[in-house]
C-alpha cells in the first residue's frame, strides 16, 4: 500500500483526501468475480440501495473481509496508521452497480476508506466548499464521518468500501 506523508497528515486532520494508486490489486475484480462469490457464498447477501429500475440500481454486500484477502490487510494498516481503536464493526463492504446513476446524498456514520476496484467513480463531497474526486482500481479516497457526500458512477463500478468504527487514539 503507497500513501505520500502529505496524504497522512490530511487523513490525520480528517479531510477528506484522494490517494492515487493506494493499492495494487492482483485480482481482477469484475462482474464475473462477483458472481463467483455470491455463489459460492451463500451467507453474503445483496442489499438494494436504490430503485431506480432496469439495472440501474446500486447494490451492496456486507462484511466481505474474509473473501478479500488483498484488501483485509488495509483493516489493519489503514487502523494501525490511523490510530483507531479497534471495533468489532470495523469491515469491508461492497458496493457495485452494472450501469452508470448517481446516488443519493449522505453522511456515513463511520469514517470509510473508498477503494476503487472496477470502473470509475466520482464522489461528490458537501462542505464549505463542494469538491469532486474521481477514484479508479487501485486508487482510494477517504471520506470522514459525518460528511455529507454522494456517489457518481461513471461507469459500471465495483468499490470496497473499509468502515472504521472506532474512535481515534491520541498519537
Amino acid at each position: 500500500m503507497l500513501i505520500e506523508k502529505q496524504e497522512i497528515a490530511s487523513i490525520k486532520e480528517n479531510k477528506v483526501t484522494l490517494v492515487k494508486n493506494f493499492v495494487s490489486l492482483e485480482k481482477n475484480y469484475d462482474f464475473n468475480f462477483l458472481s463467483q462469490l455470491l455463489e459460492e457464498e451463500s451467507n453474503l447477501q445483496i442489499n438494494q440501495k436504490s430503485f431506480n429500475g432496469n439495472l440501474k440500481d446500486v447494490f451492496q454486500t456486507q462484511r466481505v473481509s474474509n473473501f478479500f484477502k488483498e484488501i483485509k490487510s488495509s483493516i489493519n494498516f489503514l487502523g494501525t496508521l490511523f490510530c483507531y481503536e479497534k471495533n468489532e464493526s470495523d469491515e469491508i463492504d461492497l458496493f457495485f452497480n452494472f450501469a452508470s446513476q448517481v446516488g443519493n446524498t449522505h453522511m456515513d456514520e463511520e469514517d470509510v476508506f473508498i477503494i476503487g476496484l472496477k470502473g470509475k467513480v466520482m464522489y461528490r463531497v458537501f462542505g464549505i466548499e463542494d469538491k469532486d474526486y474521481i477514484i479508479e482500481k487501485g486508487d482510494m479516497v477517504f471520506i470522514p464521518k459525518g460528511l455529507k457526500h454522494k456517489v457518481i458512477a461513471l461507469s459500471p463500478r465495483i468499490t470496497a468500501s473499509v468502515g472504521l468504527h472506532g474512535k481515534r487514539i491520541n498519537e
